[in-house]
C-alpha cells in the first residue's frame, strides 16, 4: 500500500486496467487515482489484486461521496462491474463495501460523449490534442512479460488524457447546458 494517500479534492480520477474483459476469468491489474498533480498506482504486482481493491476501496472510503466525483472513461460499463466483481471475487463485496462502490457521482465521459464506444484515444487526439501511443489492448501482455514500467508509463499518459479530455468536454456547450438543467432542477425558484 502506498503510505501517502492522495488528498481528495471535489474531482478524483479513476482508472484501472485488467488482464482483459471478463471479471469472471481475468483479474485487476492496477487500480490508479489522480487527485490534482498526484496519481496513485495500487499494483496487483506488488500488493496483489486482493489488497490493491482493499486499497483503493480504502481511499474512497475516506473520501465524502457528496463532496466528490469520480470522473473517468467508462467507468460505469466496464470499470464499476468489473471492480464490483472482482472485490466479490476477493471476499471484499459486502454491505460496507457495495456502499463505498455505489455511493458516489461518477461522471462517465464514455457516456457523455455518446455511448457508441469511440476509442476513447479519439476523443484524447480529438478534444484534448493529445496522442496515447500504448493502446489499452497491449496491457495483458505488458503484465505477461512483467513490463510494469510500460503499464506504469501507459497509465501517467492515460489519466493526463482523461484529465485533459474532462477539461475540453467541460467547455463544450452541451455540458455547460446540461450543468445549468441540473441547477434548474434541483433548486427550481434559483435561490440559495
Amino acid at each position: 500500500m502506498d503510505a501517502e494517500l492522495p488528498q481528495p479534492e471535489s474531482v478524483v480520477f479513476l482508472d484501472m486496467e485488467t488482464t482483459g474483459f471478463n471479471p469472471y476469468q481475468d483479474k485487476v491489474v492496477t487500480i490508479q487515482v489522480k487527485v490534482g498533480s498526484k496519481t496513485t498506482i495500487w499494483k496487483e504486482w506488488d500488493l496483489g489484486e486482493r489488497c490493491a481493491i482493499e486499497c483503493f476501496l480504502g481511499f474512497a472510503n475516506s473520501i465524502d461521496p457528496k463532496m466528490t466525483s469520480f470522473v473517468g472513461y467508462n467507468l460505469l460499463k466496464f470499470d464499476l462491474p468489473f471492480l464490483t466483481r472482482r472485490a466479490d471475487v476477493n471476499g471484499l463485496l459486502n454491505e460496507t463495501s457495495w456502499e463505498t462502490l455505489y455511493s458516489f457521482h461518477y461522471v462517465d465521459l464514455y457516456q457523455l460523449l455518446g455511448d457508441n464506444y469511440a476509442r476513447a484515444e479519439s476523443f484524447y487526439e480529438k478534444l484534448a490534442g493529445r496522442t496515447q501511443n500504448t493502446k489499452n489492448k497491449e496491457i495483458p501482455g505488458f503484465y505477461q512479460q512483467r513490463a510494469y514500467d510500460k503499464i506504469v508509463e501507459y497509465i501517467e499518459n492515460e489519466m493526463e488524457s482523461v484529465e485533459l479530455l474532462y477539461k475540453a468536454v467541460l467547455q463544450q456547450e452541451f455540458y455547460q447546458s446540461l450543468v445549468q438543467l441540473r441547477k434548474e432542477v434541483i433548486n427550481p425558484s434559483g435561490g440559495p
